[in-house]
């Protein structure tokens, strides 16, 4: 009589040809997982929402207030203090909209969207809307949904940062390109134009030349990117 642990193996091994399709299924998910993670990191890199996660709450609502100006929107800031659950007023398309900035680690509550709709009719708006690098209750969803809170998620936030950027690259490429058409009609070798960029990665500031030649000499604690005098201290060491 044959051993029942040699029996298991040789099941296994008549089983195989049978599993096989299976095992290929897992391994193609896995792979698609790993390939979907480094594009997202990637993605959110380019950003800077990675930054924005290392603000603390009014830093983070003075970032909405540069990010909203570059999507074309009139902004103004409340109080810090008392202000009614706005922390901007923002205007575009004759639509005044209140903004309730909330920088989470945690998913954003109910508390938000209330504070959003109290808002809303203080200020006199049109709409009202909550922006957080985090995510949204399930809850705090449906209460937008039923007041007609618009929310903004990490991934939407990501998508206007990217959006911004998309902007900013254009515009850079208009300023290479008449100056390329001027060389080929003289029949002289076009030179590179270096377009740089001298606003802080954190609250946008234009910052002068000598700041920004700072920030890229110190490599090792801006990481290559430009900061105002204000949030150098902020960067990491």
């Amino acid at each position: 009589m044959e051993d029942i642990p040699f029996i298991i193996f040789k099941g296994i091994l008549l089983a195989l040809p049978a599993l096989w399709p299976i095992f290929a299924l897992i391994l193609l998910a896995a792979v698609i997982k790993f390939l979907y993670q480094l594009y997202e990191k990637k993605r959110l890199a380019r950003s800077g929402v990675n930054d924005i996660d290392q603000m603390d709450g009014k830093t983070f609502e003075k970032y909405l207030e540069v990010l909203f100006k570059k999507l074309g929107y009139q902004v103004e800031r409340t109080r810090y203090v008392g202000d009614y659950g706005a922390d901007l007023v923002v205007r575009k398309n004759e639509i005044k909209t209140i903004i309730q900035a909330k920088r989470y680690k945690k998913n954003v509550g109910i508390k938000a969207v209330q504070e959003a709709v109290a808002a809303k009719g203080y200020y006199e708006c049109d709409e009202a809307m909550v922006v957080t690098n985090s995510f949204y209750t399930k809850q705090a969803v449906e209460l937008a949904k039923a007041n007609h809170v618009k929310l903004w998620n990490r991934d939407d936030l990501v998508n206007a940062l990217l959006s911004v950027k998309k902007e900013k690259e254009q515009v850079a490429a208009t300023v290479i390109s008449p100056i390329t058409e001027i060389s080929a009609a003289t029949d002289e070798t076009p030179q590179k134009v270096e377009v740089f960029d001298n606003t802080c990665v954190i609250c946008g500031e234009v910052v002068s030349e000598k700041v920004r030649k700072y920030c890229l000499d110190n490599v090792e604690r801006f990481g290559g990117k430009i900061y105002c005098f204000h949030h150098q201290k902020s960067a990491k060491k």
